[in-house]
């Protein structure tokens, strides 16, 4: 038994200890996902078997894969308006990788993915602005801050927005210039990278935390993530997923990253404000005291102040999806001139943002 297999198989014992002898009454058949939207982690489904007629509690499959310590922090529903998976089992983190296993509920057959062109409807745009509007009330009304310490940057000996990931990030979308050299050439990329620098990423992040402490952000709300309840007339959100990049960050960077990354840049601009106006409606309405912890204002300005580094990572999100759409890893042979267009257009818009807002967020 190779050593991939013995972890999967622990996993699943570690997930339901209520059946002692898991492993010999029930059998696993693991089946690797083609996961090409997601470039950062493996994915297997374990097709779980009773042996023998044995009545249990098992559901028929399950989800494997690495993820940190969200769950053990945030028990399955109990946060208004943020859903995610049920999860049976989270195993400690590795030290250095940030990550370990987790074993969560299987919705596959509850849920659809919106692509990313055309990208999301108006109306599930307001069920995510819901969703964190709820999730951020709750991190703010909670007495209880320890999560703090598991992610806050370079916990667990891992740093998401390293000097590295900086310069990755930065030298991914030089990819740009070639694909629109009137748009992206004349050092425009370079005269940007003002907003890849690690010290004015910082400097930009601890004045959002100072402002407003001990905020989760999941830092990768691409369309991948968000999963769709099938039939809901209302556009109901079913579930976030994929919390392997948390980090405790800006109010407004989620909110960033769904905006520049989910729709197209005309949509963007014309419907931001009120898109944050709706968040912070949502957001009041949890603080029934009528004490609101924050204004409107204060909002915007975490909106400017970190969008030229949460774009930093939609940028670079944007690049690579062009070119797995090129290489026929997503979408159709059908769309893939239109749909990189459209994607280019997107950085276009978040470029022009960046450089309006240069010398105005650090």
């Amino acid at each position: 038994m190779n050593s991939r297999l013995e972890h999967l198989l622990r996993l699943l014992e570690s997930s339901f200890p209520e059946i002692p002898d898991f492993n010999r009454k029930v059998s696993a058949n693991f089946e690797k996902l083609d996961n090409a939207k997601s470039f950062w982690s493996d994915i297997y489904v374990a097709h779980l078997q009773k042996l023998n007629g044995i009545e249990l509690d098992v559901p028929d499959t399950v989800f494997i894969k690495k993820e940190n310590l969200f769950y053990k922090h945030f028990p399955h529903k109990t946060i208004p308006n943020f859903p995610f998976p049920k999860v049976y089992y989270t195993e400690d983190v590795l030290s250095g990788e940030g990550t370990g296993g987790i074993v969560a509920e299987n919705l596959s057959d509850q849920i659809y993915e919106v692509e990313h062109v055309p990208g999301l409807k108006h109306e599930q745009v307001l069920r995510l602005m819901e969703a964190f509007a709820g999730f951020h009330s709750h991190l703010m009304k909670s007495k209880d801050k320890s999560y703090v310490m598991d992610f806050e940057e370079g916990a667990n000996g891992k740093e998401q927005w390293g000097v590295e990931m900086q310069k990755r990030m930065f030298d991914e979308i030089h990819n740009f210039e070639p694909l629109d050299p009137d748009f992206f050439g004349e050092d425009r990329i370079r005269n940007i990278k003002w907003s890849f620098d690690y010290g004015n990423k910082n400097r930009a992040q601890q004045k959002a935390i100072a402002a407003f402490p001990g905020i989760i952000c999941h830092g990768d709300m691409n369309v991948t993530n968000m999963l769709w309840k099938k039939g809901s007339p209302i556009n109901e959100l079913a579930a976030i997923i994929d919390f392997q990049m948390v980090f405790i960050g800006s109010i407004a960077f989620d909110i960033v990253r769904v905006l520049t990354l989910g729709l197209s840049r005309e949509d963007r601009r014309s419907k931001t404000k009120e898109y944050l106006e709706h968040y912070y409606k949502t957001f009041c309405g949890f603080f029934e005291d009528g004490k609101v912890p924050m204004t409107f204002e204060q909002l915007s300005h975490q909106y400017k102040l970190i969008f030229p580094f949460a774009t930093n990572f939609s940028l670079f999100g944007i690049s690579i999806y062009i070119r797995m759409y090129k290489e026929g890893l997503i979408g159709t042979a059908d769309d893939v001139t239109v749909n990189c267009e459209e994607l280019l257009d997107r950085a276009r818009g978040i470029v022009e943002d960046i450089e309006a807002l240069e010398n105005t967020s650090i």
